[in-house]
């Protein structure tokens, strides 16, 4: 590649200041969360659609005391609890003050660099540790004198870690706090109706921030435009990789990222769809099998059959893919939990652009 060229695009990580876009009216409404005690907020929409970079940027520019934490990451609750001390910087003045307000919790804890590092599990059961942790970020909120804002991210897998009820459980604790407001962020569609259903823990108690994909004509061209910065002077692929992806950011920067490598190479042909091609049938290709093989044949062949544009429940469906009305039902709620399956409006989809892709070129060759 001539030294001139440099690639632009990067899907590895949250979007960086200068390629972070189209989130004006977004960044406001997280902002004010940031800002203000005892607030609480669901922000939610697909995987890789970016709340993560959404978040991140918001609490950057609202420059407040902001602790975060994935839980799809966490094996229990103890974990949680954990990371959620060690992440937010330390107070330099508070620092010996905070050592001993958390020693009400924990055995030994010590600064490393500018964040807390714990020595040992903490005090408590390891289903009272998150409630723990949080008591101590309020503890810091209230002796710093501001606000703090705890994020959980994925937090459909709360339940994963916590059983059915861990939102009552989490409600619960959460209403006594006096600084720390909450930003719950989740993947899953299921999520919006868990969190907000008559029956849901936190029924009437959340501000609903949706994030939606960002209009495919301003991301085509934001794509072009990066293109030209890295060197591709004349390059005008963004409106076929949008087109090609799907509407998720993280999806759609990847596939550029390819396309640009094969334009900067010289690559003849039909560019995107080699691209797409190479990431889901050459690159993936041992995630995909890790994930593919376990599956019963059930999902298998449902996948196959979404794969191939065919509807779920039609009766040639079900005969040529070897599926009954209750499989197909079970099938899919079973990839839902997976989440290798979402909903589009009232489409089931699947989640990754590239794993369809990788379904149907493999077939019955899957293994």
């Amino acid at each position: 590649m001539p030294a001139a060229i440099a690639n632009p695009f990067n899907f590895e990580t949250p979007a960086d200041r200068w390629s972070f876009t189209d989130r004006e009216e977004l960044l406001p409404r997280i902002s004010g969360i940031l800002d203000r005690p005892r607030q609480r907020a669901l922000v939610h929409g697909r995987r890789r659609v970016g709340k993560t970079s959404l978040i991140k940027h918001a609490a950057i520019a609202a420059k407040r005391p902001f602790a975060f934490i994935d839980l799809s990451t966490a094996n229990d609750l103890s974990e949680v609890a954990r990371k959620l001390i060690g992440s937010f910087p330390v107070n330099e003045d508070l620092g010996s003050r905070l050592i001993r307000l958390l020693r009400k919790y924990v055995e030994r804890v010590s600064l490393k660099g500018e964040h807390f590092s714990l020595g040992t599990d903490l005090r408590a059961p390891a289903e009272e540790t998150l409630g723990q942790a949080l008591s101590f970020l309020d503890d810091y909120a209230l002796a710093s004198d501001k606000c703090l804002t705890v994020c959980m991210d994925e937090f459909q897998d709360l339940r994963r870690l916590g059983g059915d009820r861990a939102e009552w459980q989490l409600r619960g604790t959460i209403q006594h706090y006096q600084r720390l407001s909450f930003i719950f962020s989740g993947s899953d569609h299921r999520l919006l109706q868990w969190m907000t259903e008559p029956n849901a823990a936190f029924f009437k108690q959340l501000e609903l921030i949706e994030v939606g994909p960002i209009d495919s004509d301003l991301m085509a061209k934001w794509i072009n435009d990066r293109s030209h910065r890295g060197g591709l002077i004349g390059s005008s692929f963004g409106a076929a990789v949008v087109a090609a992806s799907g509407p998720c950011t993280g999806d759609i920067v990847r596939l550029a990222k390819q396309v640009f490598d094969f334009a900067a190479t010289g690559r003849k042909g039909d560019i995107v769809s080699q691209g797409l091609d190479a990431i889901a049938l050459e690159y993936l290709t041992p995630e995909f099998g890790t994930i593919w093989r376990p599956l019963p044949p059930s999902q298998r062949m449902l996948l196959r059959a979404i794969a191939d544009d065919q509807p779920r429940f039609s009766k040639t469906t079900l005969e040529n893919y070897g599926l009954t009305v209750g499989s197909v039902g079970t099938a899919q709620t079973a990839l839902f939990d997976k989440q290798i399956l979402t909903l589009a409006g009232d489409q089931v989809v699947f989640d990754s652009p590239f794993f369809r892709r990788w379904v149907r070129a493999t077939g019955e060759t899957g293994t």
